[in-house]
């Protein structure tokens, strides 16, 4: 494995803890709390709750604790296997001495806020027996059972801030003997929102796939934050329910959810027999949407939904350390075509509105114009001023730059047309009154009669502006 394949969450994870980051007060109770265990005067409760945001260095502290002070790690991640009967063998060990005067255990209960509550009563019971601490960590210390939380004393974790993460950041690149552009720095503390492991994940992306990974991955930050993460977690397991779990707290529909995975799929597994198993999961986690969405049954939602976490992470032998996880090419791509799907739409409504048609017979239409544009600038410089369409618009339908300035300016010159008629129409009215006014009477029928086959005479291509509104596109081409 080569440097760049390790994980540098693991490679740089503070080892002491006096190296956490800006953790000062937590760090303060954690060792009060554990000390009171090794001088042979447990604390009144025996659990420790380790609460806060992701990547704030809750699972680093247990570590960096179990280095100081000698103690061996026995983790379980409560989202994993939650209830009793699968924790007890781990949980026997908090009150359980090693005879053989082997090194002391500490418990570590991971993701204690996604533990099963059929549970809670008897690991309650456990902790009430313990010999040796036990720490739970949470992102949400509410959320744990209370007859777990009555127990156990709640350490908070703050969020940490865009400068500590940018010092941690440093640090890292000075120990890799590599830089990056600092405005590029500052971005991925930025959208990092104070999970430091995610900031490393990030910069690690950057350093080894270049700036074009870092627009991708960081374009997605902000709004796609817990996929990556989510993703990560199906990658790195073969265990069937901890791959499901993964993305329970992914705000995403389950056909984007398996655009996600299908994209990263073969940057995970490297023998094409794995890729082709874990592809036929995917396959027939699509078969399920599709049903869902033909028959509005939706809790078909929840099969695909395991085709495509558990069966991809059971799929084969995946590639070791670090593996990035890439935007699906698709949502690349219509974010790159945004502008272009925005201008057609606005085109599509103008074409609705003036013409009276139905979505699908604009977008018929829309075909129609663009080889109006690309053939007959005239008549299409009549479309631009019928249909009200701007210059991006005109650009959208042309196709071509050049050939939309063109058009446009002719359409210019109509608008200017019509603009001279409107007002000789207006001068016309004005005359009219004033010469009523003038005479201190009404205009006789024959005067009036004159001014009016005048106003009507200007106002004649108007009214078949007016007219022509109602028409298709067929009988506009016929005029």
């Amino acid at each position: 494995m080569t440097m760049s394949e390790v994980p540098w969450v693991e490679k740089y994870r503070p080892r002491r803890l006096s190296e956490i980051i800006n953790q000062t007060k937590a760090i303060e109770q954690v060792r009060a709390w554990v000390e009171a265990w090794l001088h042979g005067n447990p604390p009144k409760k025996k659990a420790l709750i380790l609460a806060g945001p992701p990547g704030t260095g809750k699972t680093t502290t247990v570590y960096a604790l179990a280095r100081e002070y000698g103690f061996e790690v026995i983790e379980l991640n409560a989202s994993d296997e939650r209830t009793y009967e699968k924790v007890e063998r781990y949980v026997q060990a908090a009150y359980t001495m090693d005879i053989l005067g082997k090194r002391r255990k500490l418990i570590f209960l991971d993701e204690a806020d996604n533990m099963e509550p059929t549970g809670a009563k008897e690991i309650a019971k456990l902790v009430d027996r313990a010999r040796n601490p036990i720490i739970m960590s949470a992102n949400h210390y509410w959320e744990i059972p209370r007859e777990i939380r009555n127990r156990a004393q709640i350490v908070q974790y703050k969020r940490l801030s865009q400068r500590d993460i940018i010092k941690a950041l440093v640090r890292i690149l000075h120990m890799e003997g590599v830089t990056i552009p600092k405005e590029l720095l500052y971005e991925i503390a930025k959208h990092a929102n104070g999970d430091l492991r995610a900031a490393v994940n990030d910069l690690q992306t950057v350093v080894t796939g270049g700036v074009e990974d870092a627009d991708r991955v960081l374009a997605y930050r902000d709004t796609e934050k817990s996929v990556f993460q989510a993703l990560a977690q199906v990658f790195a397991t073969d265990n069937a329910k901890r791959a499901k779990i993964a993305v329970l707290g992914v705000d995403m529909f389950p056909h984007e959810l398996l655009q996600w995975i299908e994209e990263n799929v073969p940057y995970v597994y490297y023998r094409p027999e794995d890729i082709a198993r874990a592809y036929e999961a995917l396959s027939r986690a699509d078969i399920f949407l599709g049903r869902a969405q033909r028959t509005g049954n939706y809790s078909l939602w929840k099969y695909a939904t395991d085709l495509m976490t558990a069966g991809v992470a059971v799929a084969g032998v995946k590639k070791k350390g670090f593996v990035k996880i890439y935007p699906p090419k698709t949502i690349k791509l219509l974010t790159e075509s945004k502008t272009e799907r925005t201008l057609r739409d606005s085109v599509l409504k103008k074409i609705m509105a003036e013409m009276h048609m139905a979505k699908l017979e604009a977008l018929e239409t829309l075909n129609y114009l663009r080889a109006i544009f690309e053939n007959n600038p005239e008549m299409a410089a009549h479309f631009v001023v019928y249909l009200d369409l701007d210059l991006k618009e005109v650009e959208f339908i042309a196709g071509d730059p050049e050939r939309a300035r063109r058009i446009w300016a002719r359409s210019m010159n109509i608008e200017k047309r019509m603009r001279r008629e409107t007002e000789l129409e207006a001068r016309a009215r004005e005359a009219a009154r004033k010469a009523g006014e003038e005479a201190g009477e009404e205009l006789s029928g024959e005067e009036l009669e004159e001014a009016e086959k005048e106003i009507e005479a200007v106002g004649k291509k108007k009214e078949e502006k007016r007219k022509g509104k109602q028409a298709t596109l067929f009988d506009f081409l016929k005029k």
